[in-house]
């Protein structure tokens, strides 16, 4: 009995490795050299700015890192809405696409941050074929300097890419329906291929 489970198991886990092998690695990634010498507990997650973004795809987006960061990383990651900008300089830069290092570094002191996350969208198509351009970047608080980056390019009409989404949903379960196909969903659900995304910047925390 003990060998069949054992074997059961190792079969199990096989099937799952090669799932994982399946998922492939989009994302590009670059850390700066003295990256281990900042210490990093509690991150602000900015709201996610670019090209003309709307408030309710924006607000996706967030949510899809957040939940992604959180899973990746050891950080506390702390949500900010555009309210908690209100009283910071250098919004309207903000808000128009960049970021400044002072604006950062007020915010970092406002809500205690060791550092904060800052995505930018440069492009996106959240109808089908879905796709999306997205990079995230790790602000120190210290000095306003990004010390990590990493950014992906999804086009859902790419083969390969079509690939990779539906292992990494059967790898998760999510969007499972009765029929196994549930990954299809991915294919046409902002929020799951916004999910995708952020996954793919993520792991390379």
């Amino acid at each position: 009995m003990r060998r069949a489970l054992l074997v059961g198991l190792l079969a199990l886990g096989g099937c799952s490795s090669l799932v994982q092998q399946r998922i492939e690695h989009f994302a590009t990634g670059r850390v700066a050299s003295d990256f281990d010498s900042y210490s990093i507990h509690r991150v602000g997650l900015l709201p996610i700015i670019g090209r003309s973004m709307d408030q309710a795809h924006a607000e996706l987006l967030q949510s899809a890192f957040f939940v992604e960061l959180s899973k990746q990383s050891t950080f506390d990651i702390v949500p900010l809405s555009e309210r908690d900008l209100e009283e910071i300089d250098h919004t309207e830069s903000y808000v128009r696409g960049v970021y400044e290092p002072k604006m950062v570094i007020d915010l970092a002191r406002r809500f205690h941050f060791d550092a904060i996350f800052v995505g930018t969208v440069v492009d996106y198509q959240f109808y089908t074929p879905q796709s999306i351009s997205v990079e995230l970047e790790l602000v120190a608080a210290e000095t306003g300097a990004a010390i990590w980056a990493s950014e992906v390019h999804l086009d859902a009409s790419a083969p390969r890419v079509r690939k990779s989404l539906e292992a990494f949903y059967q790898e998760g379960g999510a969007g499972e329906t009765e029929n196994g196909d549930g990954w299809r969903l991915a294919l046409i659900s902002p929020r799951l291929f916004s999910q995708f995304a952020a996954w793919q910047v993520a792991r390379l925390l």
